[in-house]
């Protein structure tokens, strides 16, 4: 059960990065007609705030396991992410999470004890203009329980999701996002993810980028080998004028391998930005 926690704490490493690598664009790319090729980059007005909702579903499908009807476990949080400051080089961005929670699919006695709590949680993290995350300048409110650390949480953020070179809706480029998550002494969890994104639509200041790609993973804890392959699809809507993320969907597919047996684990995240109130 502790892996499959770290396996959940590891998924969230796709939320951060989409919220951190989709703030937005700068004012001179505004300038820009909108049928022309974007400079897409990083450039939200320093003091914005923007409170986003979260939440992911994951659910199981494997002989050993009773069907629940719906998802096993569904995880859900809020967090407030504000611009401290921003340059052409550098972005200052704190991320807090004010409330979080977790619903179990089935009754299984203990696991809330090991799934992390994230209400609390806070990091700032210094970025640059292509949404790669430079650094970690602090983090607060970590659970000691969860596994892994800011900074592995955000390892999928420290990889460029915006393209190097102008583009048109219609264009397309690649990301490679490979991520090292630890598993308790000695144990290891490896992702090599290759993603392609699409720069699809614009229209009313609205980007929709759309990303798609193969996914493979290993893991080693406590003696235990688990590995699997699959795919993980999904969508990210940018607003060009307000520079921050709008929405952002993901599905995941895992066909997993461990003991002997097989499964398959779905996992869908969405993110919302909420009204400002």
């Amino acid at each position: 059960m502790k892996s499959r926690c770290r396996g959940i704490a590891a998924a969230t490493t796709l939320m951060f990065a989409a919220v951190l690598a989709s703030c937005g664009q700068s004012s001179a790319v505004r300038t820009i007609p909108l049928e022309g090729p974007l400079l897409l980059r990083m450039a939200p007005p320093e003091g914005q705030v923007s409170r986003y909702a979260y939440s992911m579903e994951t659910s199981i499908e494997s002989p050993m396991m009773p069907s629940t009807g719906g998802p096993l476990v569904t995880m859900a949080w809020q967090q407030i992410q504000t611009i401290l400051s921003a340059d052409d080089e550098v972005i200052r961005v704190r991320g807090a999470v004010d409330s979080a929670s977790t619903t179990m699919g089935l009754p299984m006695p203990g696991m809330d004890d090991m799934l992390p709590d994230l209400s609390g949680m806070s990091f700032t993290v210094d970025m640059d203009p292509r949404g790669s995350v430079l650094q970690v300048v602090e983090s607060q409110g970590v659970p000691e329980d969860a596994g892994v650390t800011v900074e592995t949480m955000l390892q999928g953020a420290g990889h460029s999701v915006l393209p190097e070179e102008e583009v048109s809706p219609g264009d397309s480029w690649l990301v490679e996002t490979p991520i090292e998550l630890p598993m308790g002494t000695g144990g290891t969890m490896s992702m090599d993810m290759e993603f392609t994104y699409t720069f699809v639509s614009l229209a009313d200041g609205l980007a929709t980028l759309s990303f798609e790609g193969p996914m493979d993973m290993d893991m080693d804890f406590q003696g235990m080998a688990m590995s699997g392959a699959g795919t993980l699809s999904g969508t990210l809507v940018v607003d060009l004028v307000e520079g921050r993320n709008v929405s952002q969907t993901s599905r995941q597919s895992m066909e997993m391998s461990v003991a002997g047996t097989s499964m398959t684990v779905n996992t869908t995240t969405t993110l919302e930005l909420m009204p400002d109130s």
